[in-house]
């Protein structure tokens, strides 16, 4: 559907878009630049690759992506000239659309009221027999329908539920006060500014799902943010925000709060032409801190598609300082796109209520994705729509084959090995769980149209120590494997 720090990444809400007034600035959360890595998916960071609310092509939706390299929104983008006439409201006409998604205008666009969908169907084969734990199955794995608006010109709101895997949950719902690009002030649940990855689009992720590191990341959490895009030349995005500290949490278990902020830089954005070589280049900081007390989360840790290999004793808690920082890199070039992340973390925890001892948990990570549209097509960032420059005709494959799409992804994730020290202070089983996880994604997109994409994922994953996938079965495994497929239409 339509939301820091990615190409232009750089806005807290790539996977929004938001329509405004042709006098207002664009919204930090524009992702069609895939050099602003600011952008976070929510208000401001959209991963142009930014982190704001997923947008389409056409029009984008609202989910600005934090990073997102530099995705124009849906509310920025011109409408469509094919609408009708509603009427008057105070002397200024009314009139409604198809743009991408169905649109309602005020005649001088300083009220724009914009819906949005996404529905993504899934199918994931396991292939290890003995594995009673991860099933195969077809199930939603997002089936989104939201609301988008600019009021006054300057106003800016998204609410965005999910109603996917037989959950109903709030994905976004924020409002951002947009005057000025470079100083945006953004309020309720959206992306927080960390992450890259975290921070494309949902509906533009190249790969069905993100890497191991994105499931100890902050995603979507309730709080306060400033922000700004476009900074000296379309060359820095910024984002800090205050959160409650739950990674895609809806309330809070304690009193402390966390603190998040992001960077993205594009060096050669004002120096290179649309185009050339290094124009699409944009490097990134995040970081968080926050005082955590309450069950440790994420449990269990999973590979993407889902295997879990390291699940932590249940009166594990985390009690004490959490620091997390990610460097990130970004490249785009023509139909080629790259895109890396280091993760590091550091968390105190406390094996049960008895054991007052604090032990530290070090982890750390990263990913390296490339992509490659084979059929010509170019990309600026991670959180754009991709519009076939033939799209798909049954009638007519050879000519209008649509956009084909290849996909490579390895991600790493380890945790210290004092997680299996004997004792009091065991946090995890060693003889069931690993302390470390190496995947790779290959894949294969095939976008018919701008709105309906395909896609088929392979995954394989290694484990550090072997893992018991299945309870009260004892073999152990060294490695998994997982076959993915997605129907996905979105507007």
């Amino acid at each position: 559907m339509p939301p820091p720090l990615p190409p232009i990444q750089g806005n807290p809400f790539p996977n929004q878009s938001f329509v405004q007034a042709p006098s207002a600035p664009l919204p930090a959360y524009t992702q069609t630049n895939p050099v602003n890595t600011v952008n976070m998916q929510g208000p401001v960071l959209q991963p142009s690759g930014s982190g704001i609310p997923d947008n389409s092509v056409p029009a984008a939706p609202m989910e600005a992506q934090a990073g997102t390299t530099g995705e124009v929104s849906s509310l920025t983008a011109p409408l469509n000239p094919s609408s009708i006439k509603l009427g008057e409201i105070g002397g200024k006409a009314l009139t409604a659309g198809w743009d991408d998604g169905f649109f309602i205008k005020s005649e001088d666009r300083q009220f724009i009221l914009r819906i949005t969908g996404q529905i993504q169907a899934d199918y994931r084969d396991y292939p290890i027999k003995d594995d009673t734990q991860d099933i195969d199955n077809f199930f939603l794995r997002r089936a989104r329908f939201g609301l988008e608006a600019t009021m006054f010109n300057y106003y800016e709101f998204r609410f965005l539920p999910d109603f996917g895997q037989g959950k109903a949950v709030i994905q976004d719902s924020y409002l951002n006060v947009h005057y000025w690009d470079a100083f945006q002030f953004t309020a309720g649940k959206f992306k927080q500014p960390f992450s890259y990855e975290q921070l494309i689009q949902d509906r533009y992720v190249p790969t069905m799902e993100r890497s191991l590191i994105d499931q100890l990341v902050p995603a979507r959490d309730i709080g306060l943010m400033l922000h700004g895009e476009h900074l000296v030349k379309d060359q820095f995005d910024w984002a800090v925000s205050v959160s409650n500290g739950e990674i895609n949490g809806d309330g809070d278990t304690n009193n402390q709060k966390d603190v998040n902020a992001r960077l993205a830089y594009r060096p050669f954005a004002s120096l290179a032409e649309p185009g050339a070589i290094l124009h699409g280049l944009q490097v990134g900081f995040a970081v968080t801190t926050g005082v955590e007390d309450e069950t440790l989360s994420p449990d269990p840790i999973k590979t993407p598609s889902g295997v879990r290999w390291l699940t932590f004793n249940s009166t594990v808690r985390a009690d004490g300082v959490r620091n997390r920082y990610s460097p990130e890199l970004a490249y785009f070039w023509r139909s080629l796109g790259f895109a890396a992340q280091y993760y590091s973390e550091d968390e105190k925890v406390i094996a049960t209520a008895l054991a007052k001892q604090r032990q530290d948990i070090d982890i750390e990570g990263g990913y390296v994705l490339f992509t490659w549209l084979l059929t010509g097509e170019e990309r600026t960032g991670y959180s754009e729509q991709i519009v076939p420059r033939a799209s798909f005709s049954p009638t007519r494959p050879i000519c209008c084959p649509g956009a084909w799409e290849l996909v490579l992804r390895a991600s790493r994730l380890r945790f210290d090995n004092g997680i299996f020290t004997p004792g009091v202070g065991q946090l995890a089983d060693p003889t069931k769980n690993s302390s470390g996880a190496t995947e790779l994604t290959t894949g294969f997109n095939w976008y018919f149209n701008a709105w309906v994409r395909m896609q088929f994922n392979y995954e394989h994953a290694w484990y550090d120590d072997p893992v018991q996938f299945s309870i009260g079965i004892a073999g152990l495994h060294k490695d998994s494997d997982a076959l993915m497929t997605r129907f996905q239409i979105i507007f």
